[in-house]
């Protein structure tokens, strides 16, 4: 193959979101994140810039998340995380980490996976299990950690087109996204529906306030036209939606 035939090969895989076929791949994305309640203007609360590299059949994915506006409905966070792992039809964990400051308190959190299961757990400063629902051995068999199931969501082919079923676990809740409708708009885009099931680290009757570990509903959606490129991401906890869009 000619070094021409290589720059375009390399563009379509980025354009296209073929990260699988690449033999090697460094991406940068840029995505923000907005709060919004009924009647009110959304609000820019975050955003995150991420960094993806692929070679052969592995990937290192980093991220960075930054507050921007306080509210009062949304915890402000930043942190940084890393996680390395394999493709396998979908991007599979080998290795999490996290370090973020959340209500002026600094956390840690690192996982290691080896045969689907996780084989290492540290939570920074400890977490006290007694007062939360129990998350077993068994329910972390084939987990993955939040960011990856991000990085899955932007492709549309990882999600087995709106028919997958992702577990996960953030080192402390464990919950499932179950992709439940699929629906073509007349706007040229995919709009694939999910619930959120949760399973087991949640306080009971805790009304939690964190829209990415408890949300009423998802929705991702896609372009039609544009290789079923991703578009935007909402979520909603009672009166909060959370919308993420990428900065093109």
């Amino acid at each position: 193959m000619t070094s021409i035939k290589k720059v375009y090969f390399c563009f379509c895989l980025v354009f296209f979101s073929s990260y699988t076929l690449a033999d090697t791949l460094d991406l940068e994305r840029k995505f923000n994140i907005y709060a919004k309640l009924p009647l009110v203007p959304k609000i820019l609360v975050m955003d995150i810039i991420t960094s993806l590299k692929i070679k052969n059949n592995e990937y290192t994915y980093e991220f960075n998340i930054k507050s921007k506006n306080i509210v009062d409905f949304i915890n402000q966070v930043n942190g940084k995380g890393k996680v390395l792992g394999v493709i396998h039809n979908t991007y599979k964990p080998t290795n999490y980490t996290y370090k973020y400051t959340r209500k002026n308190k600094e956390k840690y959190v690192e996982m290691s996976y080896s045969n689907d299961m996780i084989d290492k757990i540290v939570n920074l400063p400890e977490i006290d299990k007694s007062q939360l629902s129990i998350v077993s051995d068994d329910m972390l068999v084939e987990t993955i950690d939040p960011s990856t199931f991000f990085l899955n969501l932007l492709d549309y082919n990882k999600t087995k087109e709106c028919k997958n079923k992702f577990k996960i676990f953030d080192g402390k809740r464990r919950y499932d996204v179950v992709f439940t409708n699929i629906k073509k708009t007349k706007n040229n885009t995919i709009e694939c529906e999910a619930s959120q099931i949760r399973l087991g680290g949640y306080k009971k009757d805790e009304k939690v306030s964190d829209v990415f570990a408890a949300s009423d509903y998802i929705k991702v959606i896609y372009s039609e036209n544009n290789a079923n490129d991703f578009v935007g991401y909402e979520a909603k906890n009672g009166p909060v939606k959370i919308i993420i869009e990428e900065i093109k």
